[in-house]
């Protein structure tokens, strides 16, 4: 339910329907390094109001991993994050570590600062091939 979230952003590819309850649109993103140097897009599909919505993932409901931030930051390495709370902040920054240190293989981390939450897959995507 999105009503939970207080708005959600759904990560490139995973939306496949919603409820009529729930407003859906493209939002830029915030920082434009979080599209250049993380490789996408330049948007991400954004639900608000309250209702149910239905994303594909390459896991089960029940192995998602919800993370509540209060004014923290979480940095991931790897494209494990598929939705987060429209609350948080989204850029893309170098990791500090070397390029064969980083999961990515980019060495290049997604960042999410601020009050809400990040869904998480427990692994990666797998690229599409």
């Amino acid at each position: 339910d999105v009503g939970q979230w207080d708005g959600l952003v759904l990560d490139d590819g995973l939306f496949l329907a919603c409820e009529s309850s729930l407003q859906h649109k493209a939002v830029m993103r915030s920082n434009l390094s979080s599209a250049v140097a993380g490789g996408e897009g330049l948007f991400n599909l954004s639900l608000n109001g309250s209702g149910i919505f239905c994303i594909e993932s390459d896991c089960p409901k029940e192995e998602l991993i919800e993370i509540t931030l209060q004014n923290d930051v979480l940095k991931v390495d790897g494209n494990y994050a598929i939705a987060w709370s429209k609350s948080l902040d989204f850029t893309v920054e170098r990791s500090g570590k070397s390029l064969i240190g980083s999961a990515s293989g980019e060495g290049l981390v997604n960042v999410y600062r601020g009050t809400g939450k990040v869904l998480m897959m427990p692994t990666a995507k797998m690229p599409n091939i």
